[in-house]
């Protein structure tokens, strides 16, 4: 007759809807790792065993959990991911914690972006194979994304950092002074900086690269006076130069004049164009070697020879 009433019991685990002697709900999270078993052992106690490698224990209330959760850390058919994944909480209940935080996928991608950027990476760079495999092993919940999606966030966070430093420079309470050059690539395409600086409201002294643009033909002063306007009412600070520092090319002179009748300049313009000193200092030094450049030859002739 006991034993029959034990075999409803054990039963009843699996199933809470009967009469088990035990109604109370288990509370411990070590039977997460533990399932009960419909067999009794030769004493007519309850057993369980562990969901990875099959051992059996007395399940009695009796007997406690310490066994179980001894076993947790033992039990040999645990797998690599659960060692690397689960840790046990050994400060209270014994029971297995997640070790991988939850993952913010668009942090991930934030992240990802930035380390684009910042180390001159390739977009294609997503799509490592090894980087992959590395991403999915820190955290097989990452969702990967393709050099497309990768080249998409990186232009979002672009204009988004825009809009931020457009915002810092309408919020300034002075002028800003801006600085440019002209480049010219190895494929004869020509390129044009421009530089901001400024003294913020908490009067640190600032410098932006506003943009880095490809100037079509031709490099005229009138043509440059136009494309650089139009980067500035982009940026909307029209109406904040202080002055533009520029080389001493003859181009520069026609430009500064042309786009001073467009801006709002204090003193009508007079201190607008600043020509560039590290320019001039270059000139004087190119000059005076022209008038040594016969023993410069001999010198270089004599330590070849």
């Amino acid at each position: 007759m006991d034993s029959k009433k034990k075999n409803s019991n054990a039963s009843s685990l699996t199933k809470p809807s009967t009469n088990f002697k035990r109604q109370r709900k288990l509370t411990s999270d070590v039977w997460e790792n533990f399932e009960f078993l419909d067999v009794l052992d030769a004493q007519g106690n309850l057993l369980c065993k562990c969901k990875k490698c099959g051992q059996r224990y007395n399940a009695e209330s009796r007997q406690g959990t310490g066994n179980l959760k001894r076993h947790i850390k033992k039990c040999k058919k645990r797998t690599f991911k659960d060692v690397g994944q689960l840790i046990l909480d050994s400060s209270s209940s014994g029971s297995m914690m997640n070790r991988v935080p939850a993952i913010d996928c668009d942090v991930f991608r934030e992240m990802l972006s930035i380390a684009v950027v910042k180390h001159d990476l390739p977009f294609q760079f997503a799509e490592y194979g090894g980087i992959r495999k590395c991403f999915s092993y820190i955290n097989p919940e990452v969702k990967l994304v393709s050099r497309n999606t990768l080249k998409a966030d990186v232009l979002k966070m672009f204009k988004r950092e825009k809009e931020k430093l457009r915002d810092e420079l309408n919020a300034i309470r002075g002028r800003i002074s801006l600085t440019s050059d002209c480049w010219t690539s190895i494929t004869t395409d020509g390129y044009m900086s421009l530089t901001a600086q400024f003294v913020d409201n908490q009067w640190v002294l600032q410098k932006r690269i506003l943009n880095f643009h490809f100037l079509p033909p031709p490099h005229t002063g009138v043509h440059m006076s136009d494309h650089v306007y139009d980067l500035l009412k982009d940026w909307g600070i029209q109406k904040k130069i202080m002055c533009i520092t520029l080389d001493n090319a003859s181009s520069n002179d026609v430009f500064a004049d042309v786009i001073k009748n467009e801006l709002d300049l204090i003193c009508g313009g007079d201190y607008f164009h600043v020509r560039c000193c590290a320019h001039i200092l270059n000139l004087i030094v190119q000059d005076g070697l022209k008038e040594i450049n016969e023993a410069i030859v001999k010198v270089r002739e004599t330590v070849k020879y």
